[in-house]
């Protein structure tokens, strides 16, 4: 791999116009298999490049993006790169006070549309947002009036790239490695989204330096599920291109599937997807029957034992057998041609980093944020302890610092600040709170509690801004037990609640065909929002108390007094989790106000 581009217009030039008919999108979409060759990037990134310059755009200008993951995304962001434009990236189904508020605070002058529902939600918002003059429909033709084609752009692109050819050279040629990229607005966790702004410098720093230390290849498949729009994928996205390889889109409906049948060699992914396919194991051998049933079940105990690195004399001579049995079939199921697998986004539950190890299935558990474009750790292809997220990337420190800003010693929690190349230069029009996180020298606060052990590993512990402070001043930390709890293949989620409480309260998402093993459905009393069925309530108080132990690593003040179990799962769709899948606990909180507040009365 030569030294690595400083700007996009230098990525397209010296790594991709040179593959030529290559695949690089076997896939136009999830649903649409028309293969695009990196040839076929390089020339619509050109032509829609002189469309956007014809239109009036010019280097810094903002433009948004309002779309899923399909190949008409990934060339209109490479076309705004290639002249210096910087994107404001977004999902489709952003609510539109939430879209109006990003577009409108960026100064967006234009904004690419998904579909013309999408188009007729901006134009709708056009009296808000005085410096949108255009909106770009991302297909062929459109019907909505005040709308552009995308077709229509590539096709008068083309005329212009080649009437005019010296206008295109000028504007990539000007594009500078400190220019932004794009303004990445936070995904929503806390009520307020940010604008992160990341430069060229910024991403491509992280870009190949996680190909250097992950050993990406031109022979890599990638399968990609994730919001374009989110760092984490798009990184992704950007790995695959540069080196060559192949980038499969799929869904989350396809999940399984496609794992069987595109047989990818890397696959990313947030923890609750890792969860879902841990889980459909899981489920899969409570279903099974006989001695295989029994084996299979047997076959994870031991597979996770391994993965933690306790296994027994017994667990090491069963499991020489059962992962030749069992694990290899799973390994299949999966497409049996991973050799990373990476975990962001999140912090990855610990019985399911163990038992996927133990498995033979390679994840990485890594660390990052929007705000460091986006890895800052990521445990190495060698590295196989569960539970630490592995060193800071080359070029990157990470310090665990106290409340009063002194570093913290070896093993010891405090919350981690990252310096490196792919930090990023603030937030958009908001020195308020850049200056909260970034200080004089670079240093970011990321906001997240954590250590580094003696080999130089990171392991996270928690969010600063979670922490749960009981009536008697005891801080706790909710993740570890929401973790914890979710190990119980009865539970699918968790939230842990009680600020201000004298002990802790969860509320619960049920595992609904296990659950119904357990108990009959006529038992189960939905109520409104809550199951208040009897019988229900026994099982996950069970489940609880088995769980939240002392010997699970749980000290007295992270006992779980009361539960509640909910009848709705936490989706995107409802809003109580983003679409990276985190949790938004500031909605959970005012949805379930009254269940909360009624869960401490019983308690």
């Amino acid at each position: 791999m030569p030294s690595f581009p400083s700007t996009f217009p230098e990525l397209l030039d010296q790594l991709v116009r040179e593959r030529g008919e290559r695949v690089f999108l076997p896939r136009r979409t999830a649903q649409d298999h028309t293969p695009i060759s990196f040839g076929r990037v390089v020339n619509d990134v050109d032509a829609l490049a002189a469309a956007l310059l014809d239109l009036g755009l010019r280097r810094g200008d903002r433009v948004g993006i309002v779309a899923e993951n399909r190949y008409e995304w990934l060339a209109i962001d490479l076309a705004l790169a290639s002249v210096g434009v910087i994107d404001v990236p977004r999902g489709s189904d952003t609510t539109p006070t939430e879209l109006q508020f990003i577009l409108q605070h960026s100064g967006s002058c234009a904004a690419f549309a998904e579909n013309d529902k999408v188009a007729l939600d901006l134009l709708a918002m056009r009296a808000e947002l005085p410096a949108l003059q255009h909106v770009i429909v991302m297909a062929d033709a459109t019907a909505v009036d005040g709308a552009l084609a995308l077709g229509d752009l590539f096709k008068s692109g083309a005329e212009k790239r080649d009437a005019a050819p010296d206008q295109l050279a000028a504007a990539r040629a000007a594009v500078d490695p400190e220019d932004l990229l794009t303004i990445v607005y936070t995904s929503g966790t806390t009520a307020e989204p940010k604008g992160v702004m990341l430069s060229h410098r910024n991403v491509l720093s992280n870009m190949f330096t996680c190909i250097e230390v992950l050993h990406v290849s031109h022979e890599d498949s990638f399968l990609s599920v994730l919001p374009a729009w989110h760092m984490y994928e798009r990184i992704m996205d950007y790995l695959a291109l540069a080196t060559g390889g192949q980038l499969v889109y799929t869904d989350r409906r396809r999940i399984k599937e496609d794992l069987k049948a595109v047989r990818p060699t890397i696959f990313a992914a947030v923890p609750r997807i890792w969860e879902m396919l841990h889980d459909g194991i899981v489920n899969s051998a409570l279903k099974l029957e006989g001695i295989q049933g029994k084996l299979f079940r047997r076959c994870l105990t031991v597979s996770r034992r391994v993965g933690a690195g306790a296994p027994t004399l017994l667990d090491r001579l069963q499991f020489a057998v059962l992962d030749r049995v069992i694990n290899k079939k799973v390994r299949a199921g999966l497409g049996g041609r991973l050799r990373l697998c990476a975990s962001g986004g999140g912090a990855l539950p610990r019985h399911v980093d163990e038992t996927f190890l133990g498995m033979g299935i390679p994840l990485r558990n890594g660390y990052g944020l929007t705000e460091t474009s986006p890895v800052a750790a990521v445990r190495l292809p060698h590295q196989t302890r569960p539970g630490h997220i592995g060193p800071p990337l080359p070029e990157t420190q990470i310090q665990a610092r106290r409340e009063d800003g002194s570093p913290c010693a070896t093993n010891e929690t405090g919350i981690l600040w990252i310096k490196g190349p792919q930090v990023m230069r603030g937030y958009y029009e908001n020195p308020t709170r850049t200056r909260e996180v970034l200080d004089e020298d670079g240093w970011f606060n990321s906001g997240d509690l954590g250590h580094c052990d003696d080999e130089g590993n990171l392991w996270i512990t928690g969010r600063a801004k979670d922490t749960i402070v009981l009536a008697g001043g005891e801080n706790v930390e909710p993740e570890p037990i929401e973790t914890l709890v979710k190990t119980s293949p009865l539970i699918e989620q968790a939230v842990v609640v009680g600020q201000d409480e004298k002990a802790l309260g969860v509320l619960i998402v049920p595992s609904a065909e296990a659950l119904e093993r357990e108990v009959p459905r006529t038992d189960w009393d939905a109520r409104g929002d809550v199951l208040n069925g009897e019988a229900v309530r026994k099982v996950y108080r069970r489940e609880i108390d088995r769980l939240v132990t002392r010997e699970n690593g749980c000290r007295p003040t992270d006992r779980v007094a009361t539960l509640q179990v909910l009848a709705e799962p936490l989706t995107p769709d409802n809003g109580m989790l983003t679409q990276t899948l985190k949790v938004r606990r500031h909605v959970i909180a005012e949805r379930y106000a009254d269940v909360i507040a009624a869960l401490f009365r019983r308690g």
